[in-house]
């Protein structure tokens, strides 16, 4: 993937490198953490790697990052489109919070949006705002590339920035120490899973195993309430390494949790299971896309097009796609 240095670029790479600086170091470290498991993952789907550092604008890839939009996670998904791509979000388990599961996801809807507008800085532009509305400023400007829609009134500011400043913290992580940034050694995120067939909490488990509750924590910072799930057959925690067989040999000493009753707030806004009923067609509208009909439905994007046989270029206003 080319990296453009302009004066925006550079603008960001001062920004990373003077009004930030601390923390854009801590963004640094803890993605060094991940990068190995993220870089494989990507590897896996045929993404570039320096896309890895999409994560750093993101959340500093921070499983705990929480936005006022209600983005969650290492890579900001919104509800809607994290379950879209298999990511279970409840009142015991947000999967957008798990560095594995949400990166999965995160590279299976970036490959999508590059299908759909076949380059990568339009990829990127739709991620932070949306793909219908990078289409729409594509269609409303005439343009085909993200230069030209962001040079005009039809995208936000922010999606505007979002591009060079991928590219100035890319710069700045591929060689830190041009920056002055000298970042310790950090171990790569490495751990062993147990099976819990009953719903534990983590201090428990803790209390018995001796492994500090803190380490089991950050270890899953998918669990909502340190705990797993009610309910659960065989729920995968994960453990540090070389701690599995200690703790195997105290699940069983560990109490079974009770859950509390859900928060009333929380049960209000759960969304309603799909209905049987959902029609088995769809006529296409202006500005729809082949990313929105499928999160639309509850679909893959690749299910959708190999249901119609149809690429993202093909999709025309009026035409009927089958959705069931």
């Amino acid at each position: 993937m080319p990296i453009v240095i302009d004066s925006q670029v550079e603008s960001h790479i001062r920004y990373f490198n003077t009004a930030i600086r601390d923390r854009f170091e801590k963004w640094l470290l803890r993605l060094s953490h991940y990068r190995p498991l993220v870089e494989r993952i990507f590897s896996e789907f045929e993404l570039p790697t320096d896309l890895v550092y999409l994560s750093l604008v993101e959340s500093g890839f921070n499983p705990y990052a929480y936005s006022r939009a209600r983005a969650t996670g290492p890579w900001q998904f919104m509800k809607g489109t994290a379950r879209v791509y298999g990511l279970r979000v409840d009142s015991y388990v947000d999967e957008r919070r798990d560095p594995i599961k949400s990166t999965v996801a995160a590279a299976r809807y970036l490959r999508d949006l590059y299908d759909l507008f076949g380059t990568w800085p339009l990829a990127m532009a739709a991620y932070n705002a949306g793909e219908g509305k990078v289409m729409r400023a594509l269609q409303k400007s005439q343009s085909e590339s993200f230069v030209e829609i962001s040079q005009t009134r039809f995208i936000r500011r922010e999606t505007k920035e979002y591009v060079p400043r991928f590219m100035a913290a890319t710069i700045i992580a591929k060689d830190p120490e041009r920056f002055g940034f000298q970042l310790a050694d950090v171990a790569p995120h490495d751990f062993d899973e147990v099976i819990v067939r009953r719903s534990i909490h983590l201090q428990s488990l803790a209390a018995a195993s001796g492994v500090p509750f803190e380490v089991l924590k950050n270890l899953n910072p998918e669990l909502r309430r340190y705990a797993t799930p009610p309910g659960e057959a065989a729920y995968h925690l994960k453990v540090p390494l070389g701690a599995k067989s200690k703790i195997e040999s105290v699940l069983e000493r560990v109490p079974t949790w009770k859950a509390t009753p859900e928060p009333r707030s929380f049960r209000s806004v759960k969304t309603k299971p799909p209905s049987s009923t959902t029609r088995k067609w769809y006529r296409v509208r202006g500005g729809d896309t082949l990313v929105s009909i499928a999160k639309r439905f509850g679909l893959s994007v690749e299910a959708l097009k190999h249901r119609n046989r149809i690429s993202a270029r093909q999709l025309r206003a009026g035409e009927l796609l089958a959705i069931r």
